[in-house]
């Protein structure tokens, strides 16, 4: 069978999602959420305003330009029907390059998405609306460092702690040759 290569001869833009489980976040010395493995699955249950995970958020190599969504994959503990209650989850972040502060929180921070659990079996994997970081406030940076926490919904909680699975990004790639 003949060997097919191809050389893309321009370049275009795609918009592209990748996933960062739970597992590959960051815990801090103080106040992380409980690892809970459920069957293959590691998740993480937040107690509210209270535990946090931490990443540092490169620039994507292939980034074109735009802002970037992040979107929570959550779920509850489980036991309890927790059928049209809710969860809000809350990114604090920073934007860095070499040589800025990283302390503090950008002007434009924290961001925030409620979420309803639409289900009265457990364990139902659910994918919160975005919330989008704005391309002028990481412009010239290479990094974003991000602090996600679970914070007291407006709408009835949930019973149990939420559990985190992982957070998609989204953002506009570039692909082909470079001129």
């Amino acid at each position: 069978m003949p060997r097919i290569s191809f050389t893309p001869t321009t370049r275009g833009t795609y918009q592209k999602t990748i996933s960062i489980p739970a597992d590959q976040w960051g815990k801090p010395p103080t106040n992380p959420p409980t690892a809970v493995l459920q069957d293959n699955v590691i998740l993480y249950a937040f107690t509210l305003n209270n535990d946090s995970l931490e990443y540092k958020f490169p620039i994507p190599d292939d980034y074109y330009g735009g802002d970037i969504d992040f979107s929570i994959i959550w779920t509850n503990d489980g036991g309890v029907d927790d059928n049209g209650k809710n969860a809000k989850w809350q990114f604090d972040y920073q934007t860095a390059t070499e040589g800025d502060p990283v302390n503090g929180s950008h002007a434009n921070s924290p961001k925030t998405v409620e979420d309803t659990y639409t289900s009265d079996t457990g364990w139902i994997e659910h994918h919160t609306g975005n919330m989008t970081i704005a391309a002028d406030d990481f412009a010239g940076k290479l990094c974003i460092l991000l602090k996600l926490s679970a914070v007291t919904p407006a709408g009835t909680a949930l019973t149990c702690e939420p559990h985190l699975m992982g957070i998609c990004f989204t953002y506009m790639a570039i692909w082909g040759r470079k001129p």
